[in-house]
């Protein structure tokens, strides 16, 4: 009988031991998956200008870096669970090999951010791309950034480019769609089905400088053909002895 007895004051207080176990890494558990889901939230639902952003995405990432010390607290909770052969946990859904998944796709998604966002300061000062339309293609990708994953599948890349106003017409039933893909040989190279951001940004800033570039060609080419832009117009005798009469007749027309 008093064997007995011992092992039911054994048994109960391993289980008050255990529950306590389960409280404290639940407690740290969820208090680590909700810094996790604001700091993303922070990073993505910002309105600052591009310095600003590099700014705050330099801070973030210090501090995802620091609280890689609170994850590992948590798996050390964790191992300790596992040795007491607790494998339950009605405090908290949130494992400790999910947690630092989370953390790590957190952390590489702000090392990301930063590239971008550098690269966006420097288009600024090289290209002829405003700091406003930046905003406009941020602000669509992340519209249809539904997830918050800092990727888009093709199809929400399509319908992005489409809302920006890309010609995109629809294929033909059972015949390659040729125009998109050639944009996704250019932002999606390896074809693992997502576009990231920093990938679209760098292809929207190719195509505005392109778009740029071609604008100042044509107003040197109409300067040219106007006597140094004195006059604003052009005839077409100036344009037929300027270039074949094929081109200058589709000029005309």
């Amino acid at each position: 009988k008093q064997w007995y007895q011992r092992r039911v004051r054994e048994e109960t207080l391993r289980q008050a031991q255990n529950e306590e176990l389960r409280r404290a890494y639940a407690t740290q558990a969820n208090k680590f998956h909700e810094w996790l889901q604001l700091t993303k939230s922070q990073l993505t639902n910002t309105k600052l200008g591009l310095e600003e952003q590099r700014d705050l995405i330099s801070r973030k990432h210090d501090e995802i870096k620091k609280r890689r010390a609170v994850l590992k607290e948590i798996e050390e909770l964790s191992s300790h669970l596992e040795q007491a052969m607790v494998f339950d946990n009605k405090y908290t859904t949130h494992s400790a090999l999910t947690l630092a998944q989370q953390w790590d796709q957190l952390n590489e998604f702000t090392r990301r951010m930063h590239h971008t966002v550098q690269d966006q300061i420097e288009a600024l000062s090289r290209t002829g791309v405003d700091e406003d339309e930046l905003k406009e293609f941020t602000l669509m990708f992340k519209h249809f950034d539904k997830d918050r994953s800092g990727r888009l599948d093709h199809p929400e890349f399509k319908a992005c480019l489409r809302s920006l106003g890309f010609d995109l017409p629809v294929p033909v039933e059972g015949e390659p769609d040729v125009a998109f893909e050639a944009i996704l040989d250019y932002v999606d190279r390896d074809r693992d089905g997502f576009v990231r951001l920093e990938e679209y940004m760098q292809f929207m800033i190719s195509r505005t400088t392109e778009n740029v570039a071609g604008t100042d060609e044509l107003t040197e080419a109409f300067r040219a053909l106007t006597e140094g832009g004195d006059k604003p117009y052009i005839t077409a005798t100036e344009l037929y002895s300027a270039m074949p009469s094929d081109q200058a007749k589709y000029c005309i027309d």
